[in-house]
């Protein structure tokens, strides 16, 4: 027989909050924006960190491709701003900023300077058969010779910005809200440079 008393039901209560207060602060985490670290954010979004020359893409090689075959070269991608963002369908943040990507997608998908990429190491079919494929508007690729080292992470879903020259110029692991003002004022300043 179980003898509930007062000190046991304050324990329960003050373990109870403590994980719904660990709760609320990984939500934080995950959903409170970029984190552009000491980059300097003015009118036009944070400026580009200096990031070594070695990651740029045409140096990176490797290809991907839409969900149907139609393949592309990453070193065909110099010349525009270019978010990629490495995802999986199985992975719940990833599936979660979807959504925002899609709608920073529309916003310059009739922008030549910009593009934007969201590649799965998965197989065409696998995330083709999955439901989020079939409810986005935003084209989704595979990695059609393997993800290119300079594209490794600590985790998914890991996002990259670069220039219009090819460089590297941000790295983000982790979910965010990529259709926010600071992005896309980011993107477009980026566009803007030679």
């Amino acid at each position: 027989m179980s003898v509930i008393n007062r000190h046991s039901i304050f324990g329960f209560l003050c373990g109870a909050l403590a994980v719904l207060a660990a709760e609320v602060l990984a939500f934080l985490l995950l959903t409170g924006g970029l984190n552009f670290g000491d980059a300097d954010v003015s009118a036009a979004g944070p400026q580009a960190p200096a990031l070594p020359s070695a990651t740029e893409l045409h140096q990176m090689g490797g290809t991907f491709s839409d969900l149907y075959g139609g393949e592309k070269s990453f070193a065909g991608l110099k010349g525009k701003v270019v978010l990629v963002n490495v995802w999986a369908t199985w992975y719940p943040p990833c599936r979660a900023e979807m959504p925002s990507l899609e709608r920073l997608w529309k916003i310059f998908k009739d922008d030549e300077n910009i593009e934007v990429y969201c590649i799965s190491e998965e197989k065409a079919a696998t995330v083709s058969a999955h439901p989020l494929a079939r409810n986005l508007d935003l084209p989704l690729y595979v990695f059609a010779s393997g993800k290119p080292g300079a594209l490794r992470s600590s985790g998914i879903p890991a996002t990259y910005i670069f220039d219009r020259n090819g460089r590297m110029v941000f790295s983000h692991v982790g979910m965010a809200r990529w259709d926010s003002p600071e992005v896309v004022g980011y993107l477009r300043a980026l566009a803007s440079r030679e």
